[in-house]
């Protein structure tokens, strides 16, 4: 007797889809966290979930699919709520467990853009969609209960007689390859359309109505296709089978299947990766295969199997067959069927299509057997082209009717408007002229008493790209929260980039752009975000606030010529020692940048690199800093000498033992002065306390001869952190110094 067929456990099989779906969890959230569009891992989430339950639970069945099918919908749905949760709790600044709670509360409120939600949640489910279906149509064609040969058959069947009894035939190896390449060579146009409709996605953001309709579209069309294409080019797995004829009986056999099971096995290469393909096999393995074949023959005959025994599957009788149709590929046949124990099923036959693959192999009496390849299907192609066109071009339309106004408007393109009159305001070395019905009412801010609209200004320095554009979209997210959120729209959209180059009245280059945020109370957020192209990084953010009184086209040009209009004078003596700031506009997280005065008309001012973090002191006299931060202090000033370096050296040394500092006499070294570079150093060490003091005093030369910085660099070993190494990079870099880093000690 045969062992019975691989059994299903449907508790370790529910365990298994259930750690499969945590998989598929954790990469939905993590890939949308950083950034990317996270419908894709839907996918993920259905192989992980069912191929889960199928490794633990055995196999995966009809009962397995409907279960794991569950589980994936239930935790695609909790994954897409903990990634919002995720981006309410930031954006809220709440815990994760409160933003989770509160989700359909914001959502039936309207804090959430409900449209941008719902339709995130439909994409991610039809990539989730596309990942199961493969998985859910083989385990829909598993059969039940293995079939066992009808009496007629069994009655007939001689026992003996050997191999030579029997009529085999092999697929020929490449007479399906036309069909194979022509069906899934045209998937590839299938393909191509997915991805331009996703890079499309990609550039105008996954919550545009008509970017979620295309890619609805085109998915279905995709699932469609792939569906036809497995269908079509289902004869090209004729290798698979074997026919056998014997005692006039027709038999298909599984060439895999059969050498799985331990008492049929004819060759070792089961453990490959790659199916057993009958011209493959070795001459003996060959004949252990038909004698095999004959076993498992007069074994089901014998009625020698368990109910459930997999044998059945693996060597099928086709009693009785019959035409039912054929086509350039295959042919359609019908035979009788019985099920275990005997019991004919009153006359039922069941259908089965027999690739035109087998040389000299006719099924039934009158075909003709097959002499050549089978022909391809390019035909598909075309229809691959057209219906991926209509379904993507026909959803982005569906899109856009349904879409309606949308999350985002359609844009205007500014145009400033210079006012009658203007009221200046400076900050931090920028000049603002301001229309004169504007009133000041505070620090950067002014209102305008006719029609209400408050006026924001600020100043930023040491400002980079990334930051300017998070300044300009970061209110859209904020906004979103608000019950009487309506919509948003950009001034420029037209190019890839979210910042576009503004020229200034005095001609300095700009990266700018405005946006406004609407509300359903007619109330509005304008706001105009630009970078200016200087030293400084300088960030500048003029936002207007108004009602429904205002025209927004007229507030839209009024922060359009308030941006143009502006003036970079840059540090002055009243404003120099408020410019200082972290130099990010640089790439330094840990130097800052000070304005120093000079005695020069040509360059008044000097850029002084410091440590970050610390208080800043500035002389009495305000032509020196000393700051001091992560375990090292800085001192900066403008010097002359027409001597050169040495002598600035000279005097600052002298002017540090005029001060009675504690010099370590052994730990002072002479001057070292490099020709080539015009540069001048001295280390000294000295005692503060109980402290011990390494220090570099430098004199570095600037453009005109006899002009040099001069800096005494101090190691503080006692108030070393863990981000003293990377400023003692950066400000190495900053300096243009080769300083070493010391250890505490």
């Amino acid at each position: 007797m045969e062992r019975k067929g691989k059994r299903e456990s449907l508790v370790a099989g529910l365990v298994g889809a259930f750690l499969g779906s945590l998989l598929g969890m954790a990469c939905i959230i993590v890939v949308s966290q950083l950034g990317y569009v996270a419908a894709f891992c839907g996918v993920v989430m259905a192989v992980c979930t069912l191929k889960g339950y199928e490794l633990l639970g055995g196999m995966l069945s009809r009962k397995g699919t409907v279960v794991a099918g569950i589980l994936t919908l239930v935790m695609t749905y909790v994954a897409y709520q903990m990634d919002c949760a995720i981006q309410v709790a930031q954006a809220a600044e709440v815990d994760l467990f409160t933003a989770f709670r509160s989700m359909g509360m914001l959502l039936e409120e309207g804090y959430l853009n409900t449209r941008a939600y719902w339709g995130g949640l439909v994409l991610l489910y039809l990539f989730t969609l596309l990942g199961a279906a493969p998985l859910i149509v083989a385990a829909l064609r598993s059969k039940e209960e293995a079939e066992v040969p009808p009496e007629s058959v069994r009655a007939g069947t001689t026992v003996g007689g050997g191999t030579s009894a029997s009529q085999y035939y092999p697929a020929h190896p490449t007479w399906m390859r036309p069909l194979r390449l022509s069906v899934f060579l045209s998937l590839l146009l299938a393909v191509v359309v997915m991805c331009v409709t996703l890079g499309i996605a990609i550039v105008k953001g996954t919550d545009s109505p008509p970017v979620i309709g295309a890619l609805a579209g085109g998915l279905l069309g995709m699932l469609g296709l792939c569906a036809a294409a497995f269908t079509l080019a289902s004869p090209c797995d004729a290798f698979r089978w074997l026919f056998v004829r014997r005692d006039g009986v027709l038999w298909r056999v599984n060439l895999n299947g059969l050498n799985a099971v331990d008492t049929y096995r004819y060759t070792s290469r089961r453990v490959q990766m790659s199916e057993i393909r009958w011209e493959k096999l070795t001459e003996e393995e060959q004949e252990r295969a038909k004698r095999s074949i004959e076993r498992a023959i007069q074994v089901l005959c014998a009625e020698q199997i368990l109910p459930g025994s997999a044998l059945g599957r693996l060597v099928q009788s086709l009693p009785e067959p019959q035409l039912e149709g054929e086509d350039k590929w295959t042919w359609k046949l019908s035979y009788r069927v019985s099920v275990p124990n005997g019991n004919q099923e009153g006359g039922k036959r069941k259908t089965l299509r027999v690739a035109k693959a087998y040389p000299g192999f006719a099924p039934v009496t009158g075909t003709v057997p097959p002499t050549e390849p089978a022909p391809s299907r390019w035909s598909f192609s075309v229809l691959v082209l057209l219906l991926m066109v209509l379904l993507t071009g026909g959803g982005y339309l569906l899109g856009a009717v349904l879409g309606g106004g949308g999350t985002e408007a359609a844009p205007k393109t500014a145009q400033a408007t210079v006012p009658e009159t203007t009221t200046d305001y400076q900050s931090l070395g920028v000049t603002f002229h301001l229309p004169g019905t504007l009133t000041q009412t505070g620090a950067g801010s002014f209102a305008d008493p006719d029609t209400g609209a408050v006026y924001t200004l600020s100043v930023e320095l040491g400002a980079t790209e990334e930051m300017a554009v998070d300044a300009l979209l970061a209110p859209i997210s904020q906004s979103r929260l608000r019950p009487d959120f309506s919509n948003f729209s950009l001034a420029y959209t037209d190019g890839e980039e979210a910042l576009v180059e503004l020229t200034t009245s005095d001609r300095l280059i700009c990266l700018h752009n405005l946006i406004t945020i609407r509300f359903t109370d007619g109330s509005a957020v304008q706001t105009g975000v630009a970078l200016a192209m200087d030293i400084y990084g300088t960030l500048v953010r003029v936002e207007v606030s108004h009602d429904d009184r205002v025209d927004e086209n007229t507030v839209q040009d009024t922060v359009l010529s308030i941006l143009e209009g502006m003036e970079f004078t840059g540090p002055t003596p009243e404003n120099h020692q408020d410019m200082y700031h972290l130099g990010r506009e640089e790439g330094y997280s840990l130097v800052g940048i000070a304005i120093l005065p000079t005695p020069y008309e040509d360059t008044p001012f000097l850029r002084v690199p410091l440590p970050y973090g610390g208080e800043v002191t500035y002389s009495e006299e305000g032509d020196g800093v000393l700051t001091q931060a992560h375990g090292l202090r800085v001192y900066a000033q403008a010097c002359y000498s027409p001597e050169g370096p040495q002598a600035i050296l000279e005097e600052a040394y002298a002017r540090i033992e005029a001060e009675g500092r504690d010099m370590y006499q052994d730990g002072v070294f002479d001057i070292r002065y490099d020709e080539e570079t015009d540069m001048a150093s001295k280390q000294i060490s000295f005692w503060e306390g109980e402290n011990a003091r390494i220090s570099f005093l430098v004199a570095q030369p600037m453009r005109q001869e006899g002009r040099y910085r001069y800096m005494e660099v101090t190691y503080l070993p006692e108030e070393m952190d863990d981000d003293y190494p990377t400023l003692i990079q950066e400000f190495s870099d900053a300096s243009d110094l080769v300083l070493p880093e010391l250890d505490p000690f």
